[in-house]
């Protein structure tokens, strides 16, 4: 068992106050609550000086740009999504795995079922994608995917030895699910948080969709707090039915009496907030459903039929995917009319905490690969195949080694970075070693203990998205207590 850790090392501290005698504006605000987030890591300082920045957009902000998240609630098995292909490197997988290269649980992939990647700079190693995946790789061939390796939540860098001897601060709760999904949204391995990056990001962008009819962040997935920021809330779609509707507005009875009810004169605060609350949720529905009506094409183009051989329950991977993205899709076909420059988009389907078995995890993994390559496909022939990138994310990863049926809870993890202005057709990051002893791992089953931190990904989006270098500190507070953003992005 781990010693106890040592007290927080400044992850949560108090947010500065406004000058005196000057009124809270909502920039103090944002900055006061990424401060919170950030601590010791950064000069308050600097969050006050970003925050004067202006809104970070990058040059005239004239253009399209939206983040899509798919999380994948669970926790995936990257050991059963990125898998070595070399014969010696896969032969030590299978025995550290499985304990032998006998297979005896029969859990590892085997190789002839795997498709190799061609990468730069992992000292000839090969590394390959299982075949259910072949839709994905065909998108990493062309340049317009690439794989995040060993990427997860840091408080800051931790060793093996580090972290076993509670030398430094790790993330609270690690290992459970609900907790390590909200930090990573949060962008913070804080219980501070109050927004999530994806928020900070379009509150950041705001003047990018000034007069926009609906809120820049839309969720496919219900509540998340990764799209949380200071003034932009998620606007929650159905993927069927599009925007929810208010049916007492259409009621012959009840309608009049709800009109007449927001439009009573309101003198107490909280009254006039709920009134603007009720106005907007109507006026966002409106809005959307007149601009969903003139993309009810593109609703064909996403067969939800599963694949043949994939049996009917499992299957529901993939009918509930195509529709969450093919609402997507139409979104962002309807971004001039509905006057919104700057999107973030939340996704997720769930079913990846798969402890006793295994045996559907690659009708999972198919889903994931044929609903991204369609729907990047789609944006493709519309002509923003460029102006869209999507990634994968989990509550964590799983330990390399089985359980014996399925695998448990870990921490580090494998994700995807998708889209036409990606530089894809690498792999990047640190890829670990096959030694469940060495450095990399931690626990008798041999779990990743991350080499690249979640920080130096949402840098490299929101940098894409046009926030400037000197408001990065807003989005990722924590960012210079790691390595550079990866270079995603020529």
């Amino acid at each position: 068992m781990r010693p106890p850790r040592p007290p927080a090392d400044g992850l949560i501290t108090r947010p500065p106050s406004p000058p005196a005698g000057r009124p809270i504006r909502r920039r103090d605000l944002l900055a006061g609550s990424i401060a919170a987030l950030a601590g010791s890591a950064l000069p308050l300082k600097l969050h006050a000086a970003a925050a004067a920045a202006g809104d970070g957009l990058a040059g005239s902000g004239n253009d399209y740009r939206a983040l899509v998240c798919l999380f994948l609630f669970g926790g995936n098995d990257s050991g059963n999504t990125l898998i070595p292909f070399d014969q010696p490197e896969y032969d030590r997988y299978v025995i550290a795995r499985e304990g032998s290269l006998a297979r005896p649980f029969g859990i590892t992939r085997l190789r002839s079922e795997l498709l190799p990647l061609s990468a730069t700079g992992l000292g000839g190693r090969v590394y390959a994608l299982p075949n259910d995946m072949a839709t994905l790789k065909g998108l990493y061939d062309a340049g317009r995917a690439a794989v995040i390796g060993n990427i997860g939540l840091l408080a800051q860098p931790t060793t093996r030895a580090q972290y076993e001897s509670g030398s430094v601060e790790v993330p609270p709760q690690l290992f459970s699910h609900s907790d390590q999904a909200t930090f990573w949204q949060g962008g913070v391995p804080s219980y501070s948080n109050a927004t999530g990056w994806g928020g900070r990001i379009v509150d950041l962008l705001a003047s990018a969709n000034q007069g926009g009819r609906v809120s820049a962040a839309v969720s496919l997935g219900g509540t998340n707090l990764w799209q949380v920021g200071t003034d932009v809330i998620p606007f929650p779609l159905d993927p069927v039915g599009g925007a929810t509707r208010l049916s007492a507005l259409n009621d012959a009875d009840y309608g009049p009496a709800f009109q007449a009810m927001l439009n009573a004169p309101r003198t107490n605060r909280l009254e006039q907030e709920l009134v603007r609350v009720y106005r907007r949720s109507i006026d966002g529905e409106q809005a959307v459903t007149e601009a969903l009506a003139a993309t009810a094409g593109i609703d064909a183009l996403f067969d939800r039929n599963p694949p043949p051989g994939v049996p009917s329950g499992p299957g529901g991977w993939h009918r509930d995917l195509m529709g969450r993205l093919a609402m997507v899709a139409r979104m962002i076909a309807a971004r001039e009319q509905l006057q919104i420059r700057r999107q973030v988009f939340f996704v997720s389907i769930g079913g990846f905490d798969m402890h006793s078995s295994l045996a559907d995890h690659r009708y999972a993994l198919r889903a994931i690969s044929d609903g991204l390559a369609r729907f990047h496909q789609v944006l493709d022939q519309r002509g923003f195949g460029s102006s869209v990138v999507s990634f994968t994310a989990s509550d964590f990863g799983r330990p390399l080694r089985t359980n014996g049926t399925g695998s448990d809870h870990g921490w580090g993890s494998h994700q995807f970075v998708v889209g036409g202005a990606v530089a894809g057709g690498n792999i990047y990051g640190t890829l670990p070693t096959l030694d469940l002893g060495g450095q990399q791992y931690t626990g008798p089953q041999g779990t990743l203990i991350p080499t690249t931190s979640l920080e130096q990904l949402v840098a490299a989006l929101a940098r894409w998205m046009g926030v400037s270098p000197g408001n990065l500190p807003l989005v990722v507070p924590n960012l210079g207590r790691f390595g550079p953003m990866l270079p995603l992005f020529p």
